[in-house]
């Protein structure tokens, strides 16, 4: 049996074309390598870009059927108005409910989860500019719920059984002020947030107003505006 032992390059030429070889072997491997996680990074790109529409459109829905709640809760202001500074001569009949605007919880999970990945610089610059512009009046909104809720707590207190003082009368003017002002906040976020979306073409879900609880009639005993509320399983705060 003859065995063939492998032939030395014969001169340079040779030796240089297998050299060639190798590195485009290791070349073609290396590129397409880079191609196999370009097309990941990517692929990672569209599904973070689509989980935050997703998102993005939730909460959307939530700040439009906040919209569709602020007539209940201006006029809920304006008769609170009326029971702190009556008319002259006239004896305010003590409301027995006052109840508070919906809160509405800002989902981010989305976004969170594509910054983490680095989908955020694959996007183009416009969607990034509208992402974070949305996502910048949806945290404005959120902290402004926050400051609403606390208005609303200290006007709820016109409930209770006791005659209100001058000081009592200057915190409720105070609180009355706080609660409006954060109308008009909450107003202009969400306007913000559906214009900015608007560029990625993103459109709201649809959501119902949510609680009644600021619509409910303020003469209302407390336990039946709580079954009225349409939320009874956590009731609401006095």
């Amino acid at each position: 049996m003859h065995i063939h032992m492998p032939k030395p390059p014969q001169g340079w030429r040779d030796f240089f074309g297998e050299v060639a070889v190798i590195v485009v072997g290791i070349g073609i491997a290396l590129g397409g390598e880079e191609m196999l996680a370009s097309w990941r990074e990517h692929h990672q790109a569209d599904s973070s870009l689509i989980a935050i529409k997703d998102e993005l459109a939730q909460n959307l829905g939530r700040m439009e059927a906040r919209v569709r709640s602020e007539q209940c809760i201006t006029d809920r202001l304006n008769q609170i108005a009326v029971y702190i500074e009556p008319k002259p001569g006239t004896v305010p009949v003590r409301p027995k409910w006052v109840g508070r605007p919906q809160i509405w919880n800002m989902q981010t999970s989305a976004l969170a989860a594509a910054s983490s990945y680095g989908s955020m610089s694959l996007f183009h610059r416009p969607e990034q500019l509208a992402i974070s512009a949305t996502y910048v009046a949806m945290a404005n909104f959120a902290e402004a719920e926050k400051d609403e809720q606390w208005a609303w707590a200290d006007l709820r207190s016109i409930t209770e059984d006791r005659r209100l003082s001058d000081v009592d009368q200057s915190d409720l003017r105070r609180a009355l002020q706080r609660a409006r002002y954060s109308e008009w906040i909450l107003h202009a976020q969400a306007k913000q947030a559906l214009d900015s979306a608007a560029a990625l073409g993103v459109e709201p879900d649809l959501i119902d107003n949510g609680s009644r609880s600021v619509c409910i009639a303020m003469d209302t005993p407390f336990d039946e505006a709580v079954r009225q509320s349409g939320d009874p399983a956590f009731g609401e705060p006095h």
